[in-house]
């Protein structure tokens, strides 16, 4: 009885300092420009991001919890959520105070340059917990970064976050589509067709995402955005290699002769049309 009673402080303990250091944290979390999405998404968005986060620091917490305190689990849940309401009260005014303090012009740049170099110093290394650490920090003073949210999201497929990953991807998508205009341009064969300004930019995002999907084995999701990635760059040979590689896949055969034939089109010194041949022939 008494062992119990000290576990259940212990975890209580426990439970509080997580929560305090991760409110000193807040400035560093801080994933999303809610100016930039419908806020409701955003909130959404936001909210995994930081859940996934605290879940991944207190693991240990979690297996105490299951072990001895499974009767007091749901007040320690309540406190819990309690805080983690807080937690979002505190990030908001962190972030507006970032927005609103964040230094301007040369210095700006060159402050936000060198924590990327940290960041990707730290990916390097494969220290990949204190490199998304930067990337956020930097994400906190430039919201609108693009290509740090990419590089983030690199960071989670690199640490097999893969949800993590597509929140971030798929957030960078929202981000290009912000800035697309449409355009109309012609094709090979001189017909006119609509698009959009950053279509190769919008097609890797949905190359980037449908990768995801299929670490996350959802291929429904993933060939609709290889198929989006196709419709935008029909003649690009990753396109056409990303969406054959997984047509072979779900051994969808008549999609893979397509895809193969139009691949060898467009790039017919490709050293991988063999292979793909001799697998399609196995379907």
């Amino acid at each position: 009885m008494t062992l119990n009673i000290l576990l259940i402080i212990g975890i209580v303990i426990s439970l509080s300092v997580i929560i305090f250091i991760f409110i000193r944290k807040i400035p560093k979390l801080k994933m999303l420009d809610t100016d930039t999405v419908p806020e409701e998404q955003a909130a959404k968005v936001r909210e995994r991001i930081l859940v996934e986060r605290m879940k991944r620091k207190t693991q240990k917490g979690k297996a105490l919890i299951k072990k001895g305190a499974v009767p007091v689990f749901k007040s320690i849940g309540n406190v819990f959520r309690n805080s983690f309401r807080k937690v979002r009260e505190v990030e908001s005014k962190y972030k507006r105070e970032a927005v609103a303090n964040a230094p301007k012009g040369a210095q700006f740049d060159t402050k936000l340059k060198a924590i990327v170099d940290e960041a990707e110093n730290f990916q390097k290394q494969e220290k990949f917990s204190e490199a998304e650490k930067k990337y956020i920090e930097v994400i906190s003073l430039d919201p609108k970064n693009i290509d740090v949210y990419r590089k983030l999201a690199e960071v989670y497929m690199e640490m097999k976050e893969f949800k993590q990953a597509r929140d971030t991807f798929t957030f960078v998508l929202k981000l290009l589509k912000k800035e697309s205009k449409p355009v109309d341009r012609k094709d090979d064969n001189g017909q006119v067709i609509k698009t959009v300004s950053n279509a190769i930019e919008v097609a890797d995002a949905h190359i980037d995402l449908g990768e995801v999907y299929e670490k996350l084995e959802d291929h429904k999701h993933s060939m609709a955005n290889y198929q989006l990635a196709l419709d935008l760059e029909p003649n690009n040979p990753r396109n056409l290699d990303q969406m054959l590689n997984l047509s072979i896949e779900i051994k969808d055969k008549n999609l893979s002769v397509d895809l193969l034939n139009r691949l060898d089109k467009v790039n017919p010194d490709n050293q991988k049309l063999k292979e793909y041949q001799e697998k399609i022939n196995q379907l």
